[in-house]
C-alpha cells in the first residue's frame, strides 16, 4: 500500500495553452445572432464574432461554411462529476476550512474536491461527457477543474493525483479546447480519449502511466513521451520519463463456467512469462466500477472473498520487475453460495462410527433457519439412503439402522426465505461394530485437549482463529495466528461459543473471515475435558 510519505522532490506541470479558436459548421437556418446566444458569454456581442469572421450578412449564413469562435468568448460553466459507485470509506473535502464528509453513492462533487480512499474502498467517478474515473484504495486525488463550455460538447477535465492510483476510460474528446490531464508529482498525462492507467507511488517516488487504449502524451518540465496501446512508462521523481515498456499480455485464464457454491472459490490462469506477480480486482460487474477486492499475488490463482450470490467480475494482470502492469484478462462468473454450509461437528471425514443408527451434528450457521442433511452409499449422492429436508437444529440421526459398511453424508443450509444453498462436499466415513469393553486395569489413551481443525489451504499460508462468547467477536476468548489448520485446547468452558476462520496468504493479506458458526459445549464434555479424557475434534468447513 501506498504511504503518506511525500516525494524527494515534486513537479508542478505546466499546462499548454488553450487552442485560440473552436469551429463550428454552420446548419441550415443558422445566423449569428442565435450562434452568439447559443454558445457565447452573455457580455460577448454577436457583432464581434460577425467582425472576426468577416461575415457579410448575419442573418442568412451558407450551410457548411466554418465559423471560428475564440475560446476566450465560449460560455465556460462548472460541470460536477458524479460518484456512480463506492464501496469502502472514502471522504470529500470542497475547501481547506470546511470539515471532510463521507463520500456517498450518487453524490456530486464539483471542482476543488479533495477525494481520499481508505484502506480497501474503491469508487467510481463519471464525468459530464460520460468518462468515467475509478479511484483505487489509499489513494488521494485533487478535481483542479471540471468545466464543460456551454451547448459545444467540449470539458475541460484537470485531476491531480497526489498518492495511489487511478484507472480511466475517456471519452473520445471533440472541439479544439477540450482537455483531460491527470498529474502527479512526477508527470502530467494528456489524453483525447482512451483506457488508461496513473499511479503516484509514494513509496517508492515513482510515477506510473500504462496505455490500455489509444495515446497519452506523458511529460514534465524534462521532456515528453506520446505513450501508445500496450506500453507503459515509468518516472522516477525529479528525472524525465523513461523509456517505453512494452505491457504484458493478457493472462490466459480457467474461468468457472458453472456457479461457484463454496467459499472461498479459486480461480487459475496460466503462469505468465515476465510477470514476477498479478493484480487481481472483483468487481459486481465487467465495468468494475467498485472493487471488492484488489490485491497483489505471487502466483497464477486467487481466492476469491466472501461474496454475495449472483454475478460477479474478475480481471487481472500481470507486474513486470519495473510495476508497470500489464492488459487485462477478464471472467464472468457467478456466485450461488449463500446461505453457506455449517461447519462439521461429527462424523469427521474417514472417522470410524459406531453404532447401527449414526448420530450426525454440525454448527449452527448465522445465516440459517434450517438445514437439509443426505446420506448416500456413494459420494456422488446418486443413490440418497436417507434425508431429512428440513432438520430444525444442530443435529439428527438416521431414521433406520444401517448395515455396516462406508457411508457419506453431507448438509447444507436454507434461509428463513426457504433458499437452498450448497451442500458440503460428500464426508465419508465408516460404520464398525462397537470394541470390546476394556480388560480391568487397562488405562485408555488419553489426551485430554479440545481439537480445532479445518481443511488445509495452499503451502504456507497461515490461519488465524477466533472463538467468542458473541457473535460480534468484540471480546473473543480465543484470538491466535496458526501455521497448521488445526488448535489444541484445553478446558474450553460450557455454553455456546462461536467460531470463524481467516486465512492469511504468503504475502501476509488477509482474506475474508469464513462465515460465523455457532456450537454448543456441554458441561458434561467440559468434565471430560478438564478430566483428562479422550480428545474431541471438530472440524471446521470453510
Amino acid at each position: 500500500m501506498f504511504l503518506l510519505t511525500a516525494f524527494a522532490s515534486t513537479f508542478a506541470p505546466t499546462l499548454p495553452a488553450a487552442p485560440a479558436d473552436w469551429n463550428y459548421r454552420v446548419r441550415p437556418g443558422d445566423n449569428l445572432w442565435d450562434l452568439a446566444g447559443r454558445y457565447m458569454k452573455p457580455d460577448v456581442p454577436w457583432q464581434t464574432l460577425q467582425d472576426y469572421n468577416q461575415v457579410g450578412d448575419p442573418l442568412h449564413l451558407p450551410p457548411g461554411i466554418t465559423l471560428r469562435v475564440p475560446v476566450a468568448w465560449l460560455r465556460l460553466q462548472p460541470a460536477p462529476a458524479r460518484v456512480l459507485a463506492i464501496i469502502g470509506v472514502a471522504e470529500a473535502k470542497v475547501r481547506a476550512s470546511l470539515p471532510a464528509v463521507p463520500v456517498t453513492q450518487g453524490m456530486s462533487v464539483g471542482y476543488g474536491t479533495e477525494l481520499v480512499t481508505q484502506h480497501d474502498a474503491s469508487l467510481t467517478l463519471e464525468l459530464a461527457d460520460g468518462s468515467r474515473v475509478l479511484m483505487q484504495s489509499d489513494s488521494e486525488l485533487v478535481l483542479d477543474r471540471l468545466s464543460e463550455y456551454g451547448r459545444t460538447g467540449m470539458v475541460d477535465t484537470r485531476m491531480r493525483l497526489k498518492r495511489g492510483r487511478v484507472s480511466t476510460d475517456v471519452r473520445p474528446l471533440t472541439g479544439s479546447a477540450a482537455r483531460f490531464t491527470i498529474s502527479t508529482p512526477n508527470t502530467l498525462s494528456s489524453v483525447r480519449g482512451t483506457h488508461f492507467r496513473v499511479v503516484a507511488d509514494a513509496d517508492q517516488g515513482m510515477a506510473r502511466t500504462e496505455v490500455v487504449s489509444g495515446r497519452v502524451d506523458v511529460g514534465n518540465d524534462k521532456r515528453h513521451v506520446l505513450v501508445s496501446t500496450g506500453t507503459g512508462v515509468a518516472t522516477a521523481s525529479g528525472a524525465s520519463p523513461g523509456q517505453l515498456e512494452a505491457l504484458l499480455s493478457a493472462p490466459e485464464m480457467d474461468c468457472p463456467r458453472q456457479p461457484i457454491g463454496l467459499l472461498p472459490g479459486t480461480i487459475r490462469w496460466k503462469p505468465l512469462a515476465g510477470a514476477g506477480h498479478y493484480r487481481i480486482q472483483v468487481a459486481s460487474t465487467d465495468k468494475f466500477e467498485a472493487l471488492v477486492m484488489d490485491q497483489v499475488v505471487d502466483g497464477p490463482q486467487a481466492s476469491l472473498p466472501s461474496l454475495a450470490d449472483g454475478p460477479h467480475a474478475l480481471r487481472v494482470r500481470g507486474i513486470r520487475s519495473s510495476q508497470l502492469e500489464g492488459l487485462d484478462a477478464i471472467c464472468s462468473f457467478v456466485i450461488a453460495a449463500h446461505p453457506q454450509p455449517p461447519l462439521i461437528i461429527e462424523p469427521q471425514p474417514g472417522t470410524k462410527v459406531r453404532g447401527t443408527r449414526p448420530g450426525f451434528r454440525w454448527t449452527e450457521n448465522e445465516e440459517a433457519a434450517s438445514y437439509a442433511w443426505q446420506l448416500s452409499d456413494d459420494a456422488s449422492f446418486d443413490h440418497v439412503l436417507d434425508s431429512m429436508p428440513t432438520v430444525i437444529g444442530d443435529r439428527a440421526r438416521t431414521h433406520a439402522s444401517l448395515p455396516y459398511g462406508r457411508y457419506y453424508w453431507r448438509i447444507a443450509s436454507r434461509d428463513q426465505h426457504g433458499k437452498l444453498g450448497p451442500f458440503t462436499e460428500a464426508i465419508a466415513f465408516e460404520l464398525v461394530a462397537e470394541p470390546p469393553a476394556p480388560q480391568p486395569g487397562v488405562p485408555r489413551h488419553q489426551h485430554g485437549d479440545l481439537v480445532l481443525s479445518w481443511p488445509a489451504g495452499s503451502a504456507e499460508q497461515r490461519y488465524r482463529i477466533q472463538l467468542a462468547r458473541k457473535p460480534d467477536f468484540a471480546d473473543p476468548a480465543v484470538d491466535q495466528m496458526l501455521d497448521q489448520p488445526q488448535l489444541n485446547l484445553t478446558k474450553l468452558s460450557s455454553g455456546k461459543w462461536y467460531v470463524r476462520v481467516q486465512t492469511i496468504d504468503t504475502d501476509g493479506y488477509a482474506g475474508p473471515w469464513g462465515a460465523v458458526q455457532r456450537t454448543r459445549v456441554p458441561c458434561a464434555a467440559c468434565r471430560w475435558v478438564a478430566a483428562g479424557g479422550g480428545a474431541a475434534l471438530l472440524w471446521l468447513v470453510l
